[in-house]
């Protein structure tokens, strides 16, 4: 409805219509020949013209973003991104942390449970790179974007573990957005206690647990976030 709003509002500017209630009348600029006169109308039109297409143009651009800014939706960009990072996770660090986050080797942190985790990005990006105890460094090995993807990979992995099982065999490319009913802030959702209505005409809400199917939520808003892809941000680092 907003979108529509504002796209009646530039064919209004366009067409140079100006509603009574907004109409003002000008000021009196004395007689003008018919030269003067057809020159101001078309310098006018003209102008609205423009105006009105500068509007259009910011109407399209900016409706493109509100319909793909939708929340826990997930592009192919985005599935190709998370099945980059698995791999370079599964390739590179998954003999010690286990493909499920669970270590296989004694002293490696828990990622399944969110051990090490809460640190801030600079310092646990410094240990992959630099190593850190038995972990030997990766600087050498992966590159500045495939340390950053990894990192948020391995804080996604929980919530990848129940994708994989639950949800990839239908969306394996892309996954639609949530309902709005389903709250935003971390304590709402927490304290959540559905309908969730995640996949219509499935029974995936009665074969998951209240808490994965929080855990799926959180993965799938997280996803699409830059630095799965390699790219740094002003809140990571």
């Amino acid at each position: 409805m907003e979108l529509q709003t504002r796209f009646l509002f530039g064919i209004r500017t366009i067409l140079g219509y100006t509603p009574p209630c907004e109409a003002k009348k000008e000021p009196s600029e004395g007689p003008l020949n018919a030269h003067t006169a057809q020159s101001k109308v078309g310098k006018g039109s003209f102008a609205r013209l423009i105006g009105g297409l500068i509007v259009l143009v910011f109407i399209y651009v900016s409706g493109i973003g509100m319909a793909y800014a939708k929340d826990g939706a997930i592009s192919k960009g985005d599935i190709e991104a998370l099945n980059e990072a698995r791999d370079i996770y599964h390739a590179n660090c998954a003999m010690c942390h286990g493909y499920d986050g669970v270590p296989i080797l004694p002293g490696a942190p828990n990622f399944a449970s969110g051990e090490r985790l809460d640190k801030p990005d600079p310092e646990l990006l410094a240990s992959i790179r630099d190593g850190r105890e038995t972990m030997p460094p990766w600087g050498d090995v992966l590159s500045d974007g495939e340390l950053l993807s990894v990192l948020a990979y391995t804080r996604l992995i929980s919530g990848d573990e129940l994708f994989l099982e639950h949800c990839e065999r239908c969306h394996g490319s892309s996954v639609p957005p949530l309902v709005d009913a389903i709250p935003k802030g971390q304590k709402k959702l927490s304290n959540y206690g559905g309908p969730w209505q995640l996949c219509s005409g499935d029974e995936i809400e009665e074969m998951m647990q209240r808490e994965d199917i929080i855990t799926v939520i959180q993965f799938l808003r997280s996803v699409p976030g830059a630095e799965l892809k390699g790219m740094p941000t002003e809140a990571g680092g």
